[in-house]
């Protein structure tokens, strides 16, 4: 009956759409042309490219609610990060994980304007590295670079592994403006010529004339008047015919990182922007030079058929615990372990990372088979695979979390669109519990302890600020849990 439910759960959630979606601003950096830059792009033959790769450290704080609620997935981290690097790979920068992730519980800071982006970032940044925090909502912003605290702001709905937010921040904390530099927050006229000026700052021409003084003032990333998000063609350019202050017709190139265009067009930094970036490390953050990692150390191996240690395959697992324990992959500090009730990780209820080849995976089900499967890692590589799902079966266990006979748990009413359903519980004990709402990425929403009771029970839980969707609730009571879904309409 169990499998049954946790296939239902899983179907329903491969057929539901999130509708819970915030439209955000490209990006809220307010950066000027540095003295630096203007200085490095007045160099008579600018400054070659470093032929070395850099390697840079940098530091990702996760950011939930005061609950501890809507971190982003540590699995999507990792993908994220890898992202990140491949990204900067031709330009001989790579970055490495400073410290383990560091959590943040503070709705202040999750859904924040730019003074909590300040007071965030001078509490918690980490000394010589690039400190990126993951949050809800960065003061309305896909992210942003701040340069008073030398931090960095991205949204968890821009970060993805698909995306290059991170990319397009990192370079402007590399001292990297906007091509369309001058045009922040200005309207085009298309069918006009650009004026000479704008904001102050010289409009950049087609025929490169003005090129060092202008836009960016790199003379290898074309015009760009476009200071919001557009889509680019086939061409990865826009579908926007813009004129220059001579009347010449263009469009802007979409596959630069630091344009506004969507994330599928962009793939590359210019060869100017990559030498300044390897320059503004080298000279103005020496701090964040280290010592290149041996060579070799940085590859992990294919690990699809790790070698199992223990439990041994289907085992039976009569406990509420059980040691998971494997052969340790050559060059991998670090293991992310997912553990799921069923074989499909499209949605995972149960994720860690380990700094060694085991984990102690306790609150087992009884009657219940487990799957579970591995991520190796290192500072310098997320961007490895997953070995294949091992499993183990767990008996009618003395700690079972289910409930006993007689007990149930329902959630009333089911469907509701009140804005407030009901936990209602019959227990044969009474002493502490906690309640938990889950979404269907098995991110805990919302979280509250109470005191259970002998007897029948109903506690009120406010569902005003959740989206219409689908739900679990989850029930801990003492070495017993519960799980009921329930629908929003």
């Amino acid at each position: 009956m169990k499998k049954l439910t946790y296939l239902l759960f899983f179907v329903l959630v491969v057929l539901a759409s999130n509708s819970y979606a915030q439209e955000l601003s490209p990006c809220g950096t307010q950066l000027g042309i540095s003295s630096w830059l203007r200085d490095f792009q007045a160099r008579p033959s600018g400054s070659p490219r470093n032929d070395e790769t850099l390697y840079v450290p940098l530091q990702i704080h996760v950011v939930g609610n005061d609950d501890g609620v809507g971190y982003m997935s540590k699995l999507t981290v990792m993908r994220s990060f890898c992202t990140l690097n491949n990204d900067f790979a031709d330009a001989n920068i790579q970055f490495f994980l400073a410290n383990p992730i560091h959590y943040i519980d503070n709705s202040t800071y999750y859904e924040h304007d730019f003074d909590g982006g300040y007071d965030m970032m001078t509490e918690h940044n980490f000394p010589n590295a690039i400190n990126c925090y993951i949050v809800q909502d960065p003061a309305g912003n896909c992210g942003y670079f701040f340069p008073g605290v030398d931090g960095i702001a991205l949204s968890k709905s821009c970060t993805q592994p698909n995306d290059h937010t991170w990319a397009h921040e990192v370079g402007h904390f590399l001292s990297l403006p906007h091509p369309f530099y001058g045009w922040e927050d200005e309207n085009i006229t298309p069918d006009q010529p650009a004026p000479d000026f704008v904001n102050g700052w010289q409009v950049e021409k087609l025929d490169g004339s003005n090129c060092n003084n202008a836009g960016d003032g790199f003379c290898d990333t074309p015009p760009d008047y476009l200071s919001y998000r557009w889509s680019c063609n086939v061409t990865g350019t826009s579908n926007v015919v813009q004129q220059d202050p001579n009347g010449e017709d263009f469009v802007s190139d979409g596959t630069l990182f630091m344009s506004y265009s969507n994330s599928g067009c962009k793939n590359r930094f210019s060869l100017d922007q990559i030498a300044a970036m390897q320059a503004n490390i080298l000279e103005e953050r020496p701090n964040l030079l280290t010592v290149a990692p041996a060579a070799g150390s940085l590859v992990i191996p294919e690990t699809e058929n790790i070698t199992v240690l223990s439990p041994a395959p289907a085992a039976l697992i009569e406990g509420s615990s059980v040691r998971l324990a494997w052969q340790p992959v050559p060059n991998a500090t670090h293991y992310l372990v997912q553990v799921n009730p069923f074989s499909i990780f499209s949605i995972v209820f149960n994720e860690f990372i380990v700094d060694e080849p085991a984990l102690t995976f306790t609150n087992l089900l009884s009657a219940e088979t487990f799957f579970w499967r591995i991520f190796p890692f290192n500072a310098y590589n997320t961007c490895g695979s997953f070995t294949r799902p091992a499993n183990f079966d767990t008996g009618n266990v003395t700690a079972s979390q289910d409930l006993l006979a007689g007990e149930q748990l329902r959630v009333t009413p089911n469907p509701s669109g009140s804005g407030q359903v009901f936990l209602e519980l019959e227990s044969r004990s009474s002493g502490p519990a906690v309640w938990q709402v889950l979404n269907l990425q098995g991110q805990v929403l919302q979280t509250q302890s109470f005191q259970a009771i002998t007897g029948s029970q109903r506690i009120p839980i406010s569902t005003l600020q959740l989206p219409t969707g689908l739900y679990l609730l989850r029930l801990q009571l003492h070495d017993r849990m519960a799980v009921e879904k329930f629908l929003l309409n």
